[in-house]
C-alpha cells in the first residue's frame, strides 16, 4: 500500500471522522423538528402513501414521480408511518445518505493523500449549512443523488465502464439532474473503445445503463419515453429564468421574470457547457480529473440554463469536498461557493415556506441586492474554481491507494 492509502489505517484520523461523525448527526437530529418545505414534504408523503397502498406496479397507473429510484425508500416508511410521523420520517431520511456521503468522501480521499485530508473532506460536507439546509431542514434528500453520483465517477476513475454507467442512470433515477454524471462516463467509453480499437467498452456501458435502468424502473413499469414525459411535464410547472439559483440569469434578471425569449439561449449554453466540461478527459482519466469532470458537469448545469432551482448546486458540495481537502486555492473557493449557497438556501426558505429567520434579517436577505451580491459570488467562485481545477489544482488525487 502507498503512503497515501496508509491514511485508511490512521487511527487518528478515524477517531477525528467518528467525531466529525458525531457532530453532524447531533446537529441534523433537532434540525429535522426545524419547519422547512411543507409542500415539498407533503407531496413525498403522498407518493409514500400512494406505494403502501398500491406497490411499485400500480404506481405510476394514475400517479407519477420523477423521483423512482426514491419511491423504494419511501415505500416502507409509507407502510410504517403516517401524518406527522411520517413527514418526519421523510425528512430524517437525508441523514443516513449524508453520513454515507461523508464516509465515502473520507475513502476515497484518505486513500489517496492521507488520513487527515479524508477527514478534511468528509467535514467539509458534513459540517456545511447548506447541506444541512437541503435535507433536514428542507425536506429533500438530495445526498441519495449524491452519493451514487460521487460512487459513479470513482467507478469510472477505476475504468469499470459498465458499473460506472449503471449507477450513473440510478443516480438520474434518483433525481434527473444527477444523471448528468453519465456523460463523462460515456466519454470514458468512447476513449477506450478507441485506444483498445474495440466496441466491449461501449457495450459493458451501455449494458451497465439498460441493467441501472431497469434494476429501478422494472418493478415500477415506468418505460423511458414515459418517464422524459413526466421530467418534461415538471419542467414547465415553474417557468422562471431563476428559480432561487443565483446564477446569470438572477444576476441580469431577478427571480420573478419569466425565462419567455431567453429558454432557448440557455439550453445552448448548456450544450456547449456540457461538452466543454468533458475536454480534460483527453488527457488524464484519473479521480482527480473525473472529480473536476464533475465539478464542470455541475456548474454548467446551475450556471447556464433557465430554470434552474436553488438546490441544483448541491452536489456539488460534495464533488469538492476531496479536491478543495488538498489544494488551498480550492479551499478558498469551495467556502465562498458554500457561504453564498448557504444563504440562497435561507433566501428560498424564508421566501417560500413558514420557515422564519429574525425580522431584521430577512429584510436585508429578501431583496434584489441580496440576489445580485449572491449571484456574483458565486459567479466569480465558480470562475475561479474552474481555471483552478483545469490548471491540475488537486493534484495529490491523482495518486492511487
Amino acid at each position: 500500500m502507498t503512503a497515501a492509502g496508509s491514511g485508511l489505517r490512521d487511527s487518528r484520523a478515524w477517531l477525528a471522522l467518528a467525531a466529525i461523525l458525531a457532530v453532524a448527526v447531533g446537529i441534523r437530529v433537532p434540525a429535522l423538528g426545524v419547519t422547512g418545505h411543507l409542500g415539498d414534504v407533503l407531496v413525498v408523503s403522498r407518493w409514500a402513501e400512494r406505494m403502501a397502498d398500491v406497490g411499485p406496479l400500480g404506481f405510476y397507473d394514475g400517479g407519477g414521480s420523477i423521483y423512482p429510484a426514491l419511491l423504494y425508500l419511501y415505500w416502507p416508511l409509507g407502510m410504517l408511518f403516517d401524518g406527522d410521523a411520517l413527514d418526519l420520517a421523510i425528512k430524517a431520511l437525508a441523514v443516513p445518505f449524508d453520513v454515507g456521503v461523508g464516509l465515502l468522501l473520507f475513502g476515497i480521499t484518505a486513500s489517496r493523500a492521507g488520513g487527515w485530508a479524508g477527514v478534511g473532506a468528509a467535514a467539509l460536507y458534513l459540517l456545511n449549512p447548506a447541506v444541512i439546509l437541503a435535507g433536514p431542514v428542507w425536506g429533500q434528500i438530495d445526498a441519495a443523488g449524491t452519493l451514487v453520483m460521487l460512487a459513479a465517477l470513482l467507478a469510472a476513475a477505476r475504468a469499470r465502464l459498465g458499473l460506472a454507467a449503471g449507477l450513473a442512470v440510478i443516480a438520474g433515477l434518483v433525481k434527473p439532474q444527477f444523471g448528468l454524471v453519465l456523460l463523462p462516463v460515456l466519454v470514458l467509453a468512447g476513449i477506450a473503445s478507441r485506444r483498445q480499437r474495440s466496441l466491449w467498452p461501449v457495450a459493458w456501458t451501455l449494458t451497465g445503463m439498460v441493467v441501472g435502468y431497469l434494476v429501478i424502473a422494472g418493478p415500477l413499469l415506468l418505460s423511458p419515453l414515459e418517464h422524459a414525459g413526466n421530467i418534461g411535464g415538471v419542467t414547465e410547472i415553474r417557468q422562471e429564468a431563476s428559480v432561487h439559483a443565483p446564477n446569470m440569469w438572477a444576476l441580469l434578471l431577478g427571480y420573478e421574470r419569466l425565462d419567455t425569449g431567453f429558454g432557448g439561449i440557455g439550453l445552448a449554453m448548456l450544450v456547449v457547457g456540457l461538452a466543454a466540461a468533458q475536454l480534460p478527459l483527453r488527457w488524464h482519466r484519473d479521480l482527480r480529473t473525473l472529480l473536476a469532470v464533475g465539478v464542470f458537469v455541475i456548474f454548467a448545469f446551475y450556471f447556464l440554463p433557465t430554470r434552474v432551482h436553488e438546490r441544483y448546486l448541491f452536489p456539488a458540495m460534495a464533488v469538492l469536498a476531496p479536491l478543495a481537502a488538498v489544494s488551498r486555492p480550492v479551499l478558498a473557493g469551495y467556502l465562498a461557493l458554500a457561504a453564498a449557497f448557504t444563504l440562497s438556501m435561507l433566501y428560498a426558505l424564508a421566501d417560500t415556506t413558514p420557515f422564519t429567520l429574525p425580522q431584521q434579517w430577512e429584510e436585508v436577505l429578501i431583496t434584489r441586492e441580496m440576489v445580485t451580491a449572491l449571484s456574483i459570488v458565486m459567479i466569480l467562485a465558480a470562475i475561479t474554481l474552474v481555471v483552478q481545477l483545469s490548471g491540475g489544482a488537486g493534484r495529490r488525487l491523482s495518486s492511487r491507494g
